[in-house]
């Protein structure tokens, strides 16, 4: 039975309900869907767009008879309405309630405060009350006087009334104008599918995917959109995009469209419908062509926003890039996914350059350290111009050193002073800082007390350069020691970045006026083939070698590469890029996983054998970006959008003094100036672009000039089948005791870890003084206020002749005119030969015998001298530094001037520093303090411990460390991986061994655990920092009592949990202060106290024998020094030599106490335990023990 255009569709939907009664009544029953696909298969063709938009939606794939009868009515009502001419192009809306589905209201709601009148809009739908045109029955005035009367509409037609009474049909303004406007999309709970009659919206005819661009610039993609010719609106499924994964929100007429923290759209209620504006995305014509272009500028862009990337293809400054429109990014994802929003503000700026500036130091990580230690970055950003400057740090203390290069850089390009700088409350911008800002008239304000948000500018900035670090480092899968190198390349890209404060300009626009180029970015991280200059290679060799993308020319121009074969970083110009492929595909394509000598790339992050090809590595001290940076005050999950770094120009490149080679104008120029710890540069490029170049050519000079005046080297041309050695300058400025009077010292230095053993070296080993044999003869100087004097030797390993065959390369900026291709025959060591040392301290124990000098058997480095009338004069010698100590000023000056005339000597004055150890000496009151504030407070530092709570004790009582400690999981393994638990362990063991035998035994708990360390093993080490805290300016001192050597001696009994071994301990004082300490487990297990302790006693007698002959070699005979013993029976078992079962198992090695107090070389005499100051080396003690120990050391507080 099929339905015959025109004919009542009311007359036959009662046909076919009329057979299916009559089947019932035969027992045949039809199912309620078999009856409504009936009805639909009997419709026309010209109702094939309602059959399928019916089918698809229904709920759960099931239609029925009520969905079926209301659907074909309404259809047949809105075609009677239209006329069968225009039913296809009418924009009046029809918007049914079905009672059955259970709406409230139609699709359409009322529309309080409007016109209620007559409108032309429907001038062609015909009242179904009245039969009249031009109105609606909901404006009817007959069916409004009526309803007043209590009356109901009597007259409609079968049609008419079959419909009312089973739907309501409104016809509301605002929605009937919806139906005219392509950009409003009704946001429908009740549809099941997404639903649109624009064909031209889908970027596939299928049903498939739809691209709009809402109205705030974000893209929204409907997925499984269906296309209905006829349809009169288009419809977003709530339900739809609910099993996407979006979130609607529902509220005082509001509609909002959120997925995390992103708002994707927005939409208001009219007419009680949700509708929404949006277009067609004008990037779905170009998706295909286009998509591979975005990406890769997105990646080119140090993935650059979504939003700002739109700005540039808008001001059309990227060839190729015309509408964006980003893909998720997995890396972005990595590195900026933050929470949901609070609140946003976007701050006033500063009228002018300079009137304030901001500033925030950061620490990407405790645990990682980028190239060369550098463990932080700080920033300056001018409120005005949003531009920035990014400095990278070893330590916090050159936050001000930075400030004034800043400073000084900024006023000079501005010709205006610096008003106002906004920090935080951190201590780097305390103390001297705030003295300089006062005495420069520079304002400073501090944020409240946990309030960064006052800060917010500094503290984005900081957040979005690492968000950007992390983007870098997660697409180009480099180790996080690259994070430096990662932090230079997105400074320099984000300084190319729009900025939402400066109305999307880029703040290097804004900051020098000039149009910013894009033409030579490139994606961080990728594959690029670094050609090899003619004069590096052979001519069968390779033209190029594979390498890895990690930034752009600082001083020069041109791109910056790691080998990861050589492990070198490479400046060049001349590359080709592969921007598709990372570090990963390097690894796996270029380098042979069999060939030992070439490591597999990236998983290991560069070690001090890392060289650079023409000039060292950049990050091994302070870098000083200096970027521009648009950065806005915003709330944690705002879009990164503004952006900085910019690159000023630079001076040219030295290849020797005097000349310069000029720059080719193909590049852009950059402006990285480097800093190391107190402004050190850490190659020749960086020196001849620091403040202070002048000083650094002056020392590079003052070098060469030794090197010519001691015969060094000749030029000649290289012998074939031998190969010259690499060399590198060395940068160093040293500071007096104050930290002042800064000495510039460059130092040439060969690349000795490339010889070759029988080769180019043969033996190595050299010796150096012990610090026991300092602390012996300060000792001696306090109590007998002799002279203390110090000297260095210039270029010491110049000294020393070289037995091997060895050239080397030309020094960087001294090359030889029309000479460059020749080489140094080295006739004399150099530093960093591994020979250098045992020839120098060959050439200086030949001087020094010479001279009249004896050393000493006890310590090859001590060199003694006694004159006739009783005088003598003692030198210690550590490499190239020495210590000269006697009781005549003029013989001592003497010594001096005969050394000059062997070597270049630099005479410091009386002694005030050695090996990091600060010295000061009273000669009224004949002491003398040896301190490592300094050194500790730097420790402290580095371990983010100078702000720790102090604490009173090294160890405390709760820690009882085991190996069960250790982690067990791999994840416990990983966790502990991050933590530098060995640095900081042999940062406390170096602060121990020099002058602090208060932490002997907690330094010697710790150790036990270096291979496999655990988070109570850490726990204890932080324990130990925080002891130095509160006791940095603990210090030895020496003076009090005699020159006589006293010892003690303890033992721990099974003090190790695991091996239940026991602790050695002993302290030797010399002069009332610690000369000699040590804490160690004994090797073997101890069956008693008594063995304990006389292994103990065996140990500090050796020590003590040592030192008695060491102390007659100097001239101070000690007849029977003192060692004290708490333990009665061991010292009966030491002065008796009986064998009982008790002591028979004892190695006979331990027995040789015997023989020395049978000798009576020393006594060993009995102490009350609470009088052993030895006792702190092997047990943790109460407060009140601990200070008595600390004090029979001779440590006090320093009065420096």
């Amino acid at each position: 039975m099929k339905y015959k255009e025109g004919k009542s569709l009311a007359d036959h939907l009662n046909e076919i309900q009329g057979i299916v009664d009559q089947l019932s009544g035969m027992g045949i029953k039809m199912e309620d869907e078999v009856v409504a696909l009936l009805v639909l298969d009997s419709l026309p063709e010209s109702w094939e767009t309602l059959k399928i938009s019916l089918t698809n939606s229904a709920k759960d794939g099931v239609i029925n008879m009520e969905i079926v009868k209301s659907g074909v009515l309404n259809e047949e009502m809105r075609k009677r309405s239209q006329g069968a001419s225009s039913s296809s192009s009418q924009s009046d809306l029809l918007t049914v309630d079905s009672r059955s589905r259970g709406r409230s209201e139609a699709r359409g709601s009322k529309q309080r405060g409007k016109s209620r009148g007559k409108s032309n809009k429907f001038a062609n739908i015909q009242c179904h009350h009245c039969k009249e045109k031009g109105h609606i029955r909901r404006f009817c005035p007959k069916f409004r006087n009526e309803r007043k009367k209590g009356k109901r509409d009597e007259n409609s037609d079968d049609d008419g009334a079959n419909s009312v009474d089973e739907f309501n049909i409104v016809y509301e303004e605002d929605v009937v104008n919806l139906t005219t406007q392509e950009t409003s999309w009704v946001v429908d709970s009740g549809a099941t599918i997404h639903v649109t009659s624009k064909r031209e919206l889908f970027s596939s005819y299928t049903p498939g995917e739809v691209c709009l661009e809402t109205m705030n610039g974000t893209k929204l993609l409907l997925k499984d959109v269906r296309h209905v010719p006829e349809m009169r609106l288009n419809l977003i499924s709530v339900d739809k995009l609910d099993e996407e994964g979006y979130c609607n929100t529902f509220h005082n007429g509001q509609w909002k469209l959120t997925r995390g923290s992103l708002v994707l759209a927005k939409g208001k209620k009219l007419s009680k419908l949700y509708v929404t504006e949006a277009k067609i995305s004008p990037e779905i014509v170009n998706s295909a062509d286009n998509g591979d272009t975005i990406e890769l500028w997105h990646k080119r862009l140090g993935h650059m926003s979504e939003k700002s990337m739109a700005k540039l293809a808008k001001k059309k400054v990227i060839i190729g890039l015309d509408h964006v429109h980003l893909k998720k990014c997995v890396d972005c994802l990595a590195g900026k996914q933050n929470r949901v929003a609070f609140k946003s503000s976007f701050p006033s700026r500063a009228k002018n350059v300079l009137d304030l500036v901001h500033s925030d130091l950061c620490e990407p990580d405790v645990n990682v350290k980028s190239l060369g230690g550098v463990r932080y970055f700080v920033t300056f950003i001018d409120d005005h111009s949003r531009k920035t400057w990014m400095y990278t740090l070893k330590t916090k203390d050159q936050a001000l050193d930075v400030f004034k290069q800043f400073l000084a850089l900024v006023e000079r390009e501005t010709g205006k002073k610096l008003k106002c700088i906004r920090t935080d409350n951190g201590g780097e911008y305390r103390g001297p800082f705030a003295t300089f800002c006062k005495e420069h008239g520079i304002r400073q304000q501090f944020t409240p007390p946990k309030t960064p948000q006052l800060n917010g500018l500094a503290e984005r900035m900081n957040r979005t350069l690492l968000e950007r670090v992390r983007c870098l480092l997660s697409h180009s899968k480099l180790p996080q020691s690259f994070w430096g190198e990662a932090l230079l390349a997105a400074v320099y890209v984000w300084n190319r970045s729009p900025s939402v404060p400066l109305k999307y300009d880029a703040p290097e626009k804004v900051w020098t006026g000039k149009e910013v180029s894009y033409k030579h970015l490139r994606v961080f991280g990728c594959k690029a083939f670094v050609h090899i200059p003619k004069d590096e290679r052979s001519k069968l060799d390779s033209k190029t070698r594979p390498c890895v993308f990690i930034g752009y020319g600082q001083n020069e121009f041109g791109y910056r590469f790691f080998d990861p074969i050589q492990k070198e970083l490479i400046r060049s110009r001349d590359a080709v890029f592969i921007e598709n492929e990372t570090i990963e595909d390097v690894a796996r394509k270029e380098v042979p996983s069999t060939n030992a000598s070439q490591p597999s790339l990236g998983l290991v992050p560069p070690t001090p054998a890392l060289t650079e090809v023409g000039e060292e590595a950049q990050h091994n001290q302070p870098e000083i970006v200096e970027q521009d940076a648009p950065v806005e005050v915003q709330p944690e999950d705002a879009d990164d959008d503004g952006q900085p770094p910019a690159i000023e120009g630079s001076p040219v490149q030295m290849t020797r003094f005097g000349r310069a080679t000029r720059r080719s104008t193909r590049y852009p120029e950059t402006e990285y100036v480097s800093l190391t710890d107190g402004g050190e540069p850490e190659s020749f490029t960086e020196a001849m672009n620091d403040e202070h170049k002048q000083r650094w050519i002056e020392a590079m000079q003052d070098e060469m000039d030794s090197l010519y005046e001691n015969k060094t080297f000749e030029l000649v041309k290289l012998p074939k089948g031998k190969r010259a050695l690499k060399n590198k300058w060395v940068f160093k400025i040293k500071h007096d005791e104050h930290n002042r009077q800064p000495r510039f010292k460059a130092r040439l230095v060969v690349k000795g870890f490339s010889q070759r053993k029988g080769i180019d070296f043969d033996e190595i080993f050299s010796p150096v003084v012990k610090m026991t044999s300092i602390r012996t003869v300060l000792g001696l100087a306090a109590i007998l206020n002799l002279e203390v004097e110090q000297m260095d030797v210039k270029t010491a390993f110049l000294h020393g002749d070289l037995e091997e065959e060895i050239y080397m390369e030309q020094p960087e900026g001294f090359k030889k005119e029309k000479k460059e291709d020749y080489v140094c025959r080295l006739h004399k060591s150099l530093y960093g030969l591994k020979q250098a040392p045992r020839q120098w301290y060959k050439k200086f124990e030949s001087v020094m015998g010479e001279q009249g000098y004896m050393k000493t058997t006890s310590d090859h480095c001590v060199f003694v001298k006694k004159f006739p009338d009783g005088d003598f004069i003692i030198l210690l010698l550590y490499v190239d530094d020495m210590l000269i100590s006697g009781q005549n000023v003029s013989k001592i000056n003497d010594l001096k001037k005969e050394l000059s005339k062997s070597f270049a000597m630099k005479d410091l004055g009386p002694a005030k520093q050695i090996l990091g150890v600060r010295i000061v000496q009273d000669r009224d009151a004949k002491k003398i303090w040896l301190s490592q504030e300094k050194y500790i407070e730097k420790v402290l530092q580095r371990f983010n411990m100078d702000n720790a709570k102090a604490v009173s004790c090294p160890l405390a009582n709760h820690f009882t460390l085991t190996s069960k400690q250790s982690p067990s999981t791999e994840k416990e393994k990983a966790e502990m991986d991050k933590i530098p638990y060995a640095s900081a362990v042999g940062s406390l063991m170096y602060a121990m061994v020099c002058t602090r035998p208060d932490i002997a035994h907690a330094v010697g708990v710790v150790s036990r655990f270096l291979s496999k360390p655990g988070k109570e093993h850490w726990e204890a080490v932080k324990w130990i920092l925080r002891y130095l805290r509160g006791s940095s300016k603990m210090s030895l001192c020496f003076g009090d009592g005699e020159p006589v050597l006293v010892g003690y001696t303890d033992a721990d009994m099974a003090g190790d949990v695991d091996s239940r071994r026991s602790t050695s301990g002993y302290l030797i004082t010399l002069s009332g202060g610690a000369i000699s300490w040590q804490s160690r487990l004994q090797k073997c297990v101890a069956l008693s106290t008594t063995e304990a302790e006389y292994i103990a006693t065996t140990e500090a007698c050796k020590e003590m024998i040592w030192m008695k002959k060491f102390l007659k070699e100097l001239g101070f005979q000690q007849e029977q020094p003192q060692l004290f013993c708490d333990s009665q029976s061991a010292i009966h078992l030491a002065k008796n030599a009986s064998l009982h079962a008790r002591s028979k198992h004892i190695d006979v090695r331990y027995h040789w106490i015997r023989d020395v107090l049978e000798m009576k070389q020393l006594q060993l005499k009995k102490i009350h335990t609470d009088e052993n100051g030895s006792d702190m080396c092997t047990k943790t003690l109460p407060r009140e023990k601990f200070d008595f120990c600390r004090s029979a050391a001779g440590m006090t507080k320093s009065p420096m």
